[in-house]
């Protein structure tokens, strides 16, 4: 499932708000933490100040064990119980897929250097006040451990 499906499948579950016109600097912050904080939606963000239409920003997208489950691949309708219990056991019988390169693939369409590099075309957040400017993909950390070497690695 990639990130368009997730959306229309969290959607059509009545896990996603849909809001427009929210500023980038500490309102989507401070919507996000509000939402989260009560286990609400995921929230997809469109028509941000000072961005056009189409730039977006989906926050709280793991905010539920519905939605978590979802993206592992899991049914939406287990406890969070019987999800851990489904992931460990996915886990223990994870076979890594080797990669493939290839010359072309949609990640290769939109090619940018030099000059052309600019970070504030997408819509970078000012979380919260404090903090020392706008950030791209900060709000998850990602842990992975090395099947081979078993050193673990957090990334966000």
């Amino acid at each position: 499932m990639d990130l368009r499906e997730f959306i229309e499948t969290v959607a059509t579950m009545g896990e996603l708000k849909r809001l427009e016109g929210a500023h980038w600097d500490l309102e989507i912050g401070a919507i996000t933490e509000l939402v989260a904080e009560r286990n609400g939606p995921a929230i997809l963000f469109d028509k941000i100040v000072d961005y056009p239409a189409g730039y977006r920003i989906l926050t709280n997208a793991f905010g539920s064990f519905k939605r978590s489950a979802l993206v592992l691949g899991l049914s939406p309708d287990i406890s969070g119980f019987e999800m851990l219990k489904a992931w460990r056991n996915k886990l223990k019988t994870f076979k890594p897929i080797p990669p493939v390169q290839v010359k072309s693939g949609q990640v290769k369409k939109n090619v940018l250097t030099g000059a052309e590099v600019d970070l504030f075309r997408f819509p970078a957040v000012k979380w919260h006040e404090p903090d020392g400017g706008r950030f791209l993909g900060t709000g998850t950390s990602v842990i992975v451990k090395d099947p081979e070497e078993g050193w673990v690695n957090v990334g966000t």
